[in-house]
């Protein structure tokens, strides 16, 4: 295959220039040195040739003093830096299924090797075989590849939430025995070179469970603007009006499915309740313990409907706005976490726009959970002011984190350009081991009033 064809899409290099601009090399010098244009990341869907992907990678190697750059920024990349094909992956039923989307929608990124899945009776290989042989296609064929395995143990752990790891990993090329341990390290698992295939094996039982984020409704969505031609890159402002639609269509389809609890599930379980009931009062006294214990576990599965109706949409949200329906979510959320969560609001209470009252709720939930989950927080404070500006603000004493955590493409990252997205602004003030403040600030909230 001719080395002109145009193979990697400039989106791309940002994963590469994202990891070496925290080591302090800007991405104009690694531009520079490959001869590249300077602005060509911006450029989208513009896409390079396998000789200007090698030259690119070369010069990342060379300035940032490191031979295995590719492995090592797979090893520190997350889903997000795979954008729309992230996402797929993320909200797939689980690895053998997300494998299978990563296949078809990897071109949209790069045509350097084919990433398919082989399933045996007790195993599956995902195997990355290159597209392109000849000997400048080398050098960058190895460092893609190895990025690409680390980066997919990742996924698998990221979409799993687990800590999943390949029962052994196979390169083409020779490795040393130094080189066999290294790699090891960061796969975790043996690791040998010199082999038929560049794969990661996997047990096929450890590769069917669930993805946490497993959503249906969120795939068609992403799979429809996958097909339309979305960037590659994280959203940014470019996708902001397809993420709000795509946003629209799972919400709408988060509030049928609580009315269908609501009204369905929870007025059935009301009339089996009401049964029940008329069949003791006939016999006061003569139930049993497992009658009793029967209508209390009938009661508790009522209420576990209700609360999840309740958080796929609120209906106090959409009948009382957002002041109130987040003071009634932090009251729900007391009985089930350990944290001690207060919540306190200030200046007159205002209906606001249907689309900005639910991403604002959204957010806030996002940052609750956050807290209660990954921070640890034993006492997390709320406040909501509503005043010329709208200024959200939530605390806790957890843990916290390095602002490096910030970097683009991360989870946090994410939420402040989905902030921006409504004409807000994010401050997150934090250090490991002193817990964490954000403030999310609307100006001018008299622009989002609902009409």
């Amino acid at each position: 295959m001719s080395m002109n064809n145009q193979v990697v899409a400039a989106e791309g290099l940002k994963v590469v220039l994202i990891y070496t601009e925290k080591l302090g090399i800007s991405s104009t010098k690694i531009l520079q040195e490959a001869g590249l244009r300077t602005d060509m990341p911006e450029l989208n869907r513009h896409f390079i040739s396998m000789a200007e992907f090698s030259r690119f990678f070369a010069a990342a190697c060379k300035l940032a003093n490191d031979p295995y750059l590719g492995l090592h920024i797979g090893d520190h990349s997350n889903l997000d830096a795979l954008g729309i094909v992230g996402q797929l992956y993320r909200y797939s039923r689980n690895t053998i299924e997300g494998t299978h989307r990563i296949t078809k929608y990897l071109p949209l990124i790069h045509t350097i090797f084919v990433y398919e899945l082989a399933e045996k009776d007790k195993e599956i290989a995902i195997r990355l075989t290159p597209g392109y042989h000849s000997e400048e296609a080398t050098f960058a064929n190895r460092q893609i590849i190895e990025l690409a395995m680390a980066f997919t143990r990742q996924g698998i752990q990221d979409g799993t939430q687990s800590n999943i790891n390949p029962l052994e990993a196979h390169f083409v090329w020779p490795l040393s025995t130094a080189e066999e341990a290294h790699y090891a390290s960061i796969l975790q698992c043996p690791v040998k070179g010199t082999q038929l295939h560049n794969e990661l094996i996997y047990d096929k039982t450890a590769a069917s469970i669930p993805h946490v984020f497993y959503d249906p409704i969120l795939l068609k969505a992403l799979e429809a603007s996958a097909n339309a031609g979305l960037q590659f890159s994280p959203w940014s402002s470019n996708d902001l009006q397809k993420a709000l639609l795509i946003m629209n269509a799972e919400e709408k389809e988060r509030s049928r499915i609580a009315r269908d609890l609501h009204d369905g599930v929870c007025g059935t379980l009301a009339a089996v309740k009401m049964h029940l009931s008329a069949v003791q009062a006939q016999y006061p006294g003569g139930e049993s313990a497992d009658f009793r214990q029967a209508l209390q576990l009938l009661d508790q599965v009522s209420d576990e409907v209700r609360k999840t109706a309740h958080s796929l949409m609120p209906e106090v949200l959409q009948n009382y706005g957002l002041e109130e329906a987040l003071k009634r979510y932090c009251q729900s959320l007391a009985p089930c976490c350990a944290a001690t969560i207060n919540y306190y609001s200030s200046g007159e209470p205002a209906r606001f726009e249907k689309g900005f009252e639910l991403a604002t709720y959204r957010i806030a939930q996002e940052l609750l959970h956050n807290a209660i989950r990954h921070a640890q927080a034993q006492n997390v404070l709320v406040q909501l002011s509503l005043d010329e500006d709208m200024v959200l603000t939530i605390e806790d004493d957890g843990i916290g984190f390095r602002k490096e955590q910030l970097s683009p493409g991360s989870g946090l990252d994410n939420l402040q350009q989905h902030v921006n997205s409504l004409g807000g602004a994010i401050c997150w003030e934090s250090n490991e081991g002193e817990g964490t403040s954000v403030t999310i600030t609307f100006p001018d909230t008299h622009r989002h009033y609902k009409i």
